[in-house]
């Protein structure tokens, strides 16, 4: 019986430049942190170490302002707390942004540098840090504001099946705005659009990438312990945004956009 070669798709990079299936987009996410991880993890661990000095200013002047009896807790809720959160909002953003930068090469086998993933990122860093908020506003916004308005948290379980809609729905927006470099409104816009008649698949790659970093996060406290301790964060930060950022080429790649 004859035997016909098919050609097979290229494959450059992590995954082959094809339309991909949920499994082969989780495996590219573990392939870039195979073949580009430490740079990653540099990049990302300095640029948090650059944002570091005013949030040690700011805690330094908090602490100090704390030991005063009258206004130390309101130091610590006005000052302490939203420096934290917007620390953490910042690490969020300063992740995706170098996944996004990151992708181009991953995706085209290129090599990269930190410094070079640092000077492609820096400048989308403002409009991920607005979209991340825009969508924690469009998902959590309703929930917080009905809590604040005193209702109990039972009352608002009808929520979660529509917040769980809108945070996969928007899931590719921080992509958008780093890869495609749109402002956070447009961001929103293009992830709604890649992913409306996808929503089942982007769940399938989503959901089980922030399961999967969990795990591996865990994992690697427990084999490296104070090391692993430093990694894990980073695990948390940038395996699902490289799952959703491959989702997006591939979205991309579905509706006839080239992924370069």
């Amino acid at each position: 019986m004859a035997q016909y070669w098919m050609p097979q798709p290229p494959r450059a990079g992590v995954v082959p430049l094809r339309p991909l299936r949920p499994g082969e987009i989780l495996g590219g996410a573990f392939a870039t942190l195979g073949r580009y991880g430490g740079r990653l993890l540099g990049a990302l661990l300095l640029g948090q170490a650059a944002a570091l000095l005013p949030v040690a200013v700011i805690a330094g002047a908090a602490t100090l302002a704390s030991l005063s009896r009258s206004a130390g807790s309101r130091v610590f809720v006005y000052a302490l707390l939203p420096t934290a959160a917007l620390f953490l909002l910042f690490g969020c953003a300063l992740a995706a942004a170098l996944v996004s930068a990151l992708l181009r090469p991953a995706v085209l086998g290129r090599p990269v540098s930190v410094p070079g993933l640092l000077r492609a990122a820096a400048p989308r860093v403002p409009a991920v840090f607005g979209t991340q908020l825009l969508v924690l506003l469009a998902v959590a916004g309703p929930a917080a504001a009905l809590l604040a308005a005193g209702l109990p948290a039972a009352a608002l379980l009808p929520l979660v099946p529509v917040a769980l809609w809108l945070g996969v729905l928007l899931a590719l927006a921080p992509t958008a705005a780093g890869y495609e470099g749109l402002g956070p409104a447009a961001a929103v816009r293009r992830s709604a659009r890649l992913v409306r008649g996808a929503w089942w698949r982007t769940f399938a790659v989503t959901v089980p990438a922030g399961v999967l970093a969990a795990g591996a996060a865990a994992a690697v406290v427990l084999w490296l312990g104070a090391l692993g301790a430093l990694i894990a964060p980073a695990l948390l930060l940038t395996l699902p945004q490289l799952a959703a950022g491959l989702h997006h080429v591939d979205r991309r790649l579905r509706h006839g956009i080239s992924p370069a």
